[in-house]
């Protein structure tokens, strides 16, 4: 089990970073308008000048990356309830432990990509905003496969199960909504969309390796 899981995150991240590198040295194409590049721009640049900026779309995926943080919110009031009631770090679910290194490591993932290796900015200046952003990935996108993708994941152990159908079929709907609102707002091109769906993924095996290993750490403990 812990090689497969292992596996199964160094895959996804070895395809993350081999198409990361792709996109800065297959099919460059020249922005005019905003006087910058982008790879598989024979992809990008038609597909951006065919759909352009979307308000509705774009308003919708704004939402969807608020409401993700409401889930963030919820797991972290479960982690102080159980802290409170048990009055131990040790008694937390070790989940939650992992859930919260996950976001930290998202957010460093954003970070690095916005500020120390920019592949490319986005299409064109966002309506209200004063420059051009760097594009990949799409950070909405990244956070809406990370937090609906382990909130599904945690749907797992709910008992009841219409609940739990219940649950899974809202975050996915969610997770889908953000994904193709974001694609279609046109403030992206497409290849930022599926970076921050393969760069979601990865750290979504990342967090199952956390998981893993929290389980395989209490279990020797105990």
């Amino acid at each position: 089990m812990k090689r497969k899981v292992l596996f199964q995150f160094l895959l996804v991240t070895l395809i993350c970073v081999l198409f990361t590198l792709l996109l800065k040295t297959v099919d460059i194409g020249y922005v005019a308008a905003t006087g910058s590049t982008v790879g598989f721009s024979s992809v990008n640049i038609p597909f951006s000048e065919r759909f352009g900026f979307n308000p509705v779309f774009y308003k919708i995926s704004q939402v969807g990356g608020y409401v993700s943080f409401l889930v963030i919110g919820f797991f972290f009031v479960m982690g102080l309830y159980e802290l409170i009631k048990n009055k131990s770090l040790k008694k937390v679910d070790g989940d939650l432990y992992a859930l919260a290194i996950t976001y930290v490591f998202t957010v460093i993932l954003y970070i690095f990509f916005d500020k120390l290796l920019v592949i490319n900015m986005r299409p064109f200046i966002i309506p209200g905003e004063s420059a051009l952003e760097s594009g990949f990935p799409s950070s909405h996108t990244l956070l809406a496969v990370v937090v609906y993708g382990t909130a599904i994941a945690e749907c797992g152990k709910i008992r009841k199960r219409e609940i739990r159908v219940a649950l899974t079929v809202l975050l996915g709907f969610s997770m889908l909504l953000v994904v193709f609102s974001r694609l279609f707002s046109g403030v992206h091109w497409v290849t930022d969309i599926i970076g921050g769906i393969l760069w979601g993924e990865a750290l979504m095996e990342l967090f199952q390796v956390f998981s893993f290993l929290l389980r395989k750490n209490r279990g020797k403990q105990a």
